[in-house]
């Protein structure tokens, strides 16, 4: 490995490591903000978790609809500070609509960004499109009904191939 190959990939470690820091920190402050509300205390307001970057938060939302509609309404409510997919999880496995990771929700949003309904700010951070696409009324399709093969049209099918093997064969032998 040489010294510049192995100089970046510690470099990436160092500013992983800083970002998962970073991120417990915000979780540290947030669960501190929590404790003394419980215990009634009055919080400084820097104290306080910065909008979007908690999504425990959304108490008005209803979780008893679809989770694909829940994750849009998350990140439609989050504003221009955004949500991330991590945080969006959080929420989905404390209303017990999804077990545990984030797989899904990354399969959602990655939906909502193709139907234009999301877009994906810098840093994995997620917030809803300014205009949302038109709604365009799709053309009925007809249904084609089943085709089946009646007994003249086997039977027909039948010799023909009965008659393509016998000309292998005579010609073969």
């Amino acid at each position: 490995m040489s010294n510049s190959t192995f100089i970046g990939d510690l470099n990436a470690r160092i500013l992983e490591a800083e970002r998962i820091i970073a991120h417990q920190n915000e979780n540290l402050a947030a669960l501190r903000h929590l404790l003394r509300i419980e215990m009634g205390e009055s919080t400084p307001e820097t104290a306080t978790p910065k909008s979007g970057e908690n999504a425990h938060t959304h108490s008005d939302i209803d979780y008893k609809g679809k989770t694909s509609d829940i994750i849009l309404t998350l990140v439609q409510r989050s504003g221009e500070a955004g949500i991330r997919p991590r945080d969006i999880a959080e929420t989905l496995v404390k209303h017990n609509l999804i077990h545990k990771g984030s797989n899904a929700v990354y399969s959602y949003l990655s939906e909502f960004k193709k139907k234009g309904l999301v877009r994906q700010k810098s840093e994995g951070i997620y917030v809803a499109s300014a205009k949302p696409p038109a709604i365009t009324a799709a053309a009925p399709q007809k249904s084609q009904k089943k085709r089946r093969l009646s007994p003249e049209g086997r039977e027909a099918i039948r010799r023909a191939v009965k008659a393509r093997w016998a000309a292998v064969k005579k010609a073969k032998g």
